[in-house]
Formats: structure tokens, sequence, C-alpha cells
């Protein structure tokens, strides 16, 4: 290839920050960091961080103008973008330059760590040696003093000064507002969280800016656009009122189309809303929706979020469900309601994007400029704790929103105290409101730190609505069968029941149990009976499609019809059976599985719930102590109703009884089990630590500096985002199943693909076609499972059933597709 001709000013004032071969455009280092800091100013929503990251932008690239960044850069211009030198340091500078800047320690050693990591987070505290970030880079070996003379070419030192007493004016306001929320306590003494903690989420949402201001220019750049800008103030209350015009008339039209037949739950439902409607004109921070299942609570969150954020002013409205099965048809229903459904961004790895969309649902789902977002709780944990840059990058987003948590029950207990301590944050510091729902609210029960700050309820009594929606009795049957139920009895008992009530939902707590009461039931019913089965081992497109069955089959009613699952379907899936039996786990799993019970009365009587006790061969749960420990809490619920039913309301469903589980279930966790417990260097620590006062790092530090701390942060960001996971890694090996044809066509599009677009495409196309299991499944499938060229495991056909999703042993009757 011949050499192009390079066009750069030879003056000493040309300084390059971006460079483009096919255009031979450049970007010079003064224009970047001016786009950065001025983008940093408009979209930061927090008063006291913006003296702080604008000085970051200025400063954050500066490590570029060394000679070898440089010298790529004119290579780059002469011989294209495959002589480009990756890992060159240019971070190092800019946070040595922003130490000799500002005199004042904290400040200089918070707006230098921001730029070390805004190409990859570190610790501050090396675990293994002690060592702190700062010694790190500044033993580093760069060309400093020679960027340092041309860095102050540019810029004037005494405008930077000055910008460097306004930051340690801002960081200043910053400790203050950390120290006024530690020191307060309520009247119980409940601890609210520690300062460290705070600090650290203070530099995630600076370096989330950074990221932002950063990618966002440099895409301008390449793109040859101006800076661009975000949806304006005025544009976003345009949004919100149109949406709330959209909101009313819906709900007008709902009512009307679906006639509550005389049983008055949609003037309950209506009740609930107007209470919502009504809390959207307080002003408090944070909220607890606690109504029965079936009671609305989507649309009235929805109505809350809309109403508070036309009155706030809130930049966005962010929906959060636990589970995609739910959060696919809840999206829905949100871009009905509001009638827009541009500005409903949802998220999840299921999304199929419009040809020659990709890329720009990519970028949204990196920032979250988006009115409406529609998420799961996955994504938002990632965005507060992952160390992953593209979802640090929308964490500032957060700031200033309305974010509404559904079915907060389902939030694992190990994250327990850190999504505490993240709705303190977003709610006390960041401007947000959050709403926290669920028809069995956890009672937030006293711990001895990380408390969650006091919730304010939106709907008033909740045992008045309880009574209203009650639909259900719940029976205890754990002592039906002495030893528990083998499958074999649950088929029984389940074929039983649907005698009685036609159709029966079976809940168990592993996809082992679920898939052989599956078989035993298919093998041994009548033409007369549909069963269905749902589990984890189906790709999310089967698990949509039998969603889709079964509710066809229960409006036709022309079969008997029994559906054996695990608890993917508890939380909100918008189905109705006759009868459920569920396996005994925590009371909050019972309540929400009877939600798939009579949802709407229909029965014309009350449902049944049926809780029964599995055996141990049944269920193996020896490795499942959170389920072990719900189980262990329910069965004192249950042994003290059955001795005294008036102490509970004579109902297992009672606000009373609720209460009672919870407060059991917290006294038997373990110390450290709501912290997020890890081990590290053979060390355990907790997250809550790590991403607070990081003490094993300290001692650490203190052992090699002779007891003493010479610095402030000492957060172990990068091993607490690496250890971070909300989801255990038990099904973390992703494989393509042969559901449909599309994914083998899907999978040969992939072969052909030229450009990484087009594979991200694909890819995310594939995510509908795909399982996730654990390594030791892996093994045991063996040749079963093969790679393709590109890197992807995908099942062998016969291993992958119409019904039941992924087998261990192949089904010679598969059909070859």
């Amino acid at each position: 290839m011949k050499d192009k001709e390079i066009s750069i000013p030879e003056t000493e004032e040309c300084t390059l920050a971006h460079v483009d071969y096919e255009t031979q455009r450049i970007q010079s280092m003064q224009e970047h960091a001016g786009n950065v800091a001025l983008f940093l100013s408009n979209v930061c929503e927090l008063p006291e961080l913006k003296n702080l990251v604008e000085l970051a932008g200025i400063l954050h690239d500066a490590g570029k103008l060394g000679t070898k960044n440089q010298d790529d850069f004119k290579n780059i211009l002469k011989l294209g973008d495959k002589v480009h030198k990756h890992g060159l340091d240019h971070s190092t500078a800019g946070g040595r330059l922003a130490l000799e800047l500002i005199k004042e320690w904290p400040v200089s050693e918070f707006i230098s760590t921001l730029i070390y990591f805004h190409h990859g987070m570190e610790d501050c505290i090396n675990l293994e040696n002690g060592q702190s970030l700062q010694e790190r880079r500044l033993k580093k070996e760069i060309e400093y003093a020679y960027i340092k003379e041309k860095f102050f070419r540019i810029y004037d030192i005494k405008t930077l000064k000055k910008s460097g007493e306004e930051a340690i004016q801002s960081y200043q306001k910053i400790f203050n507002n950390i120290n006024e929320f530690v020191k307060k306590q309520d009247s119980s003494g409940k601890k609210y969280g520690s300062r460290y903690f705070y600090l650290g989420m203070y530099l995630r949402i600076a370096l989330s800016l950074l990221i932002d201001g950063d990618w966002t220019d440099t895409a301008c750049f390449f793109q040859n656009i101006p800076l661009s800008k975000r949806i304006s103030q005025e544009e976003t209350q345009e949004i919100w009122q149109k949406c709330i015009h959209n909101f009313e008339q819906y709900l007008k039209n709902e009512i009307q189309n679906n006639p509550d037949n005389g049983n008055q739950l949609n003037s309950f439902r209506q009740e609930i809303s107007d209470s919502c409607r009504k809390a959207a004109e307080t002003n408090q921070k944070l909220y607890r929706l606690t109504v029965p299942t079936g009671a609305g609570k989507t649309l009235s969150s929805l109505r809350f979020a809309l109403y508070h954020a036309r009155k706030e002013q809130k930049n966005r409205i962010i929906y959060i469900a636990p589970f995609t099965s739910i959060l696919e048809q809840n999206a829905e229903e949100i871009r009905k309601a509001t009638g827009l459904p541009s500005v409903v961004l949802e998220h999840h790895c299921n999304v199929i994007c419009e040809e020659g969309e990709e890329e720009k649902y990519r970028n949204l789902t990196e920032t979250w400029d988006s009115p409406i977002i529609v998420t799961t709780a996955v994504q938002i944990l990632n965005t507060l704790f992952s160390d992953q840059k593209s979802c640090i990058r929308r964490m500032h987003n957060l700031c200033n929103s309305v974010i509404i948590f559904d079915e907060v029950q389902a939030i694992p207990v190990k994250c327990t105290e850190l999504f505490n301590l993240a709705v303190n944050f977003l709610s006390q510091f960041c401007g947000t409101t959050v709403v926290l729902c669920s028809a069995t609210q956890p009672t937030l029960a006293s711990l001895e730190e990380n408390n969650i700050c006091r919730c304010v309820e939106m709907s008033g009594e909740s045992e008045k609505y309880a009574k209203a929606f009650k639909r259900v009795e719940i029976i205890d049957e754990t002592e039906k069968c002495s030893g528990g139920m083998e499958t074999e009895d649950l088929r029984d008992f389940a074929l039983e029941k649907t005698e009685e009530y036609r159709s029966t939902l079976v809940i168990v707590n592993t996809t082992k149990c679920a898939f052989e009461v599956f078989q035993k039931l298919e093998d041994g019913c009548t033409e007369e009976y549909e069963i269905f089965h749902l589990s984890n081992n189906m790709c999310p497109q089967h698990k949509l499609d039998t969603l889709r069955e079964i509710r066809n089959a229960l409006r036709e009613r022309a079969k008997k019809i029994i559906c054996v699952s695990t608890q993917v379907v508890e939380a909100g899936v918008n189905f109705s059976f006759g009868c459920v039996i569920r396996s005994k786990a925590g009371l909050d799993n019972v309540i929400q599985a009877a939600g798939r019970c009579n949802r709407h009365k229909e029965l014309g009587r009350m449902g049944a719930v049926y809780i029964v006790q599995m055996s141990q061969e049944a269920e193996k749960l020896e490795h499942l102590r959170e389920i072990r420990n719900a189980q262990a809490a329910l069965q004192k619920v249950l042994d003290d109703f059955k001795h005294d039913k008036k102490k509970f309301n004579y109902a297992l469903d009672s606000e009373i009884a609720i209460k009672f589980y919870y407060s059991v279930y917290h006294t038997q966790l373990r110390k450290s089990e709501t912290k997020f417990p890890v081990e590290v260097y053979n060390v355990p620590v907790t997250l809550v630590d790590l991403l607070g006062k990081n003490q094993t790092g300290r001692n650490q530090y203190r052992r090699k500096h002779e007891g003493k701390m010479y610095t402030k942060l000492s957060q172990a960001f990068q091993t607490a985002g690496h250890e971070f996971e909300v989801i255990s890694d038990t099904y973390k090996v992703s494989v393509v199943v042969p559901y449909e044809a599309e994914s083998y066509q899907l999978l040969e599009e992939l072969s052909q693909v030229r450009t990484e677009t087009e594979k991200k495409k694909i890819l995310r196309k594939l995510q509908r076609y795909t399982v996730g299991i654990s390594e030791i499944r892996k093994d045991k499938l063996g040749n079963a499972i093969y790679e393709t060229s590109e890197g992807i495991l995908v099942l062998s056909d016969g291993y992958y059933d119409k019904k039941v999703g992924v087998v261990d042993e192949p089904k010679m009757d598969f059909c070859n597709m």
C-alpha cells in the first residue's frame, strides 16, 4: 500500500489526541480535552462534582503529549490503523499533574485516581503486597518532565491552579455531605453506611462522567459530527406531559375493556393507583409500594414516576425487574401505557434490534440516555458495582431520576447490604427518588450496619388490600409424606388436584426435580391432559413460546393443564391456574407463587396453594444454602401457625406472618452473608468492605509502611468489580441450542460476517437461543458441545428437547431442522 501524505501542521502547538486514517482528519489535545470538560459540565447532575470532573477532563489525556503516543498517531495517519500500538500509557501523566497542581492531598488523590481509572479500574491498595495505586503510578517510567513542559505551553498554569482551588472547595462539600449523613441515626440507633463506601461511590459517579465524556467526544470525532448533546430539560418535561396524557387515557380504556365482574378488584386497583398519584406530589426520597400480587404495581408505580418526574424535573424513569420473563411483558405494557414507544429503552440480552439499529441500541445501553429505561436487576447492579467500563459509563445517568425496583424481594441475599448502600447513595446524595415494590416487602430488619434509609409507604394500609385481593388459601401439606415427597408422590398429588381444579402449577426448587416430575407426568398422562415444563434448561425464546402456549391453553380450557416449573414463573408472570403446588422454600416464594393462582378471582371461589416438602433425594439442596435458610424460616412460621392461627390473623400470607418470617430468616444468617462474601488470595473478605474501608488492604499497606497511612482512598475497586456477579457462576457457560432453524441460520451468518457491528448484531440475536450451563455439566455433555471457528459453543442435535430444553442423554427421535 502506498503511504498517504501526512497533513500535520508543523507547529509546536500541534498536539494530536485522535487521528482518522481514512479521512486524514486530526483532533488536537486542546479540542478533545475542551470538549470533554464542556460535556461534563453540561451533563453532571451533582453540583459538588462539577469542578472536580471538569479539571479531570482537561488533564485526563495529558499523557498523549509524550513522544511515543504522538509518533503512534503520525504512523496511523501514514500507514493505517493496523500499525496502532496498543497499551501505550496516557493516563499516568495527567494523574501526576493533578498531584502537582493541587496541594490538598485528598483532593489531588481523588482527581488523579479518577484519571488513572479512565482506561480501567484498579485497586487503590494492592491486596497482596500493600502497595498503593499512587506509589505504582509514581514509579512508572514516563516522559513526565517533557509532557509537563509541553502541557503548560498549551494551558495556563494560573488558570489551572484556580480550577484546583475550586476543586478543593467542591471536595469539601462532598466530604461534608457524607459526614453529615453518616453521623445521622434514627431513634433506634441504626447505621446507614460508612464514609469510605460513599466516597467510593462519588468517585465512581465521577469516573462514569469522565468515561462517558471521553467516549462520546471520541465517537463524535470519528463520525465527523459535532459534540452530541443530551436531551434538554425542556424536551424531557414535554415528554413527561405527553406520557401523562396518554397514560390517563390508557387507564380509562383498561377499566372499560376489562370489567371486574362484580369482584371490585378494579376499584381497589384504582384506589392504589390514586394513592401513588397523590404520593407523586410529595418530595420524599425513598418510597415503598407494598400491595398484593395482581393489584397493578407496575402501572401504579409508573403513574407515580411520571407525575413525580414532571413535578421534580427528573431526567429519566428507570424501571427494574428481576427476570427477563416479566420484563418483556412489562416493557410492552409500559410502551402502550405511555403511548410513546420511542422514549422507552428496553435493555436486556434478549432485545432484537431493527435493521440498522444495532449501533444506536448499543450506544443507548451504554449511556442510558433515554427518558424511560426498562431493564433487569442484573444490569443496574452491574452499573453500580461491576468493573466493566461499559457498565460504569452509564452510572451518572442514575442521578436525578426516578428508579422503580419491582419485585425487590428477589434481590439476592448476598447483595442485601450493597443494595441498601446503593439505594441510600442514590436517594440521599444523587437527587434520585427510589421506589421499592413488592407483595412481600422484607421488613428491612435492623442490621448491625448498612441499613436502608426510612421508606415512606405509598399505598397506605396494606392489610386492607390484602383482604380485598385474597384469592387463595395457603395450605400446609409438608407432612403429607413421611421423609418428604418423592417425584412420584408429587406427580400423584398434582394429578389429584388437577382433577379438582382442572389446572395446576407445580413449582419446585431445582431444574433436575422439575425435569423428573415433568417426565413422570408425560409418561403417565392420557390425552385429556396438557403437560408443560419451564426452567432455565430452556433458551429464552423457548420459554417465551411456552408461556404463550400456556396462556392459550388456560384461556381455551379444552384440556386439563399441569405446568411443572422452577421459580422462573414466580414473580410477575401474568397467567392464572386454579391450584398451585409449591415445594417448600421461603414464605415470599410461596406468596409470589400464589400470585399465579385464581389471579382475577375467575374460579368464583378460593384457589388453593399447597406447600409440600420434597425428599432430600428429590431435591438435592446441600449446596443451596439460601434455599435451606428460607425453608427453615418458613418451617418456623408453619409450626407457630399450627399452634396459634390467631397470632397470624388466620392466614399464612398475612402481614404479620410475612414480618415474622423475615425476622426469623434474618436471625439465622451468618454475619457476613448479607455483605457479599468472597475469597481473595485465600482470605475471606466481603465486597462491602472491599468497596468501603478495605481493612485487608489497609492492613497490608500498614505492614509495608511501618504502620502509617499515606492514602485516603483504600478501596479495592477492581477486585470487587471483578468478583461481583448477581447470579452465581453455576450458569456461566453459554451454549447456543438447536431450538429453531434460525439458530443454525444465525451461526451460518456469523461465519461469514466481516464487520464487528454485524457480528454484534448476530450475537445479540443468538442470545434468544442460548442456555447457561455449569462447567460440570459442560464436561458431562462432552462431545455433545462443539466450538465454532468464531469461538461459539453449540449444543449438538438430539441434546435439546422441544419440551424441557437441554438434556444429558440424546433423544434419538429429535427432529432435525
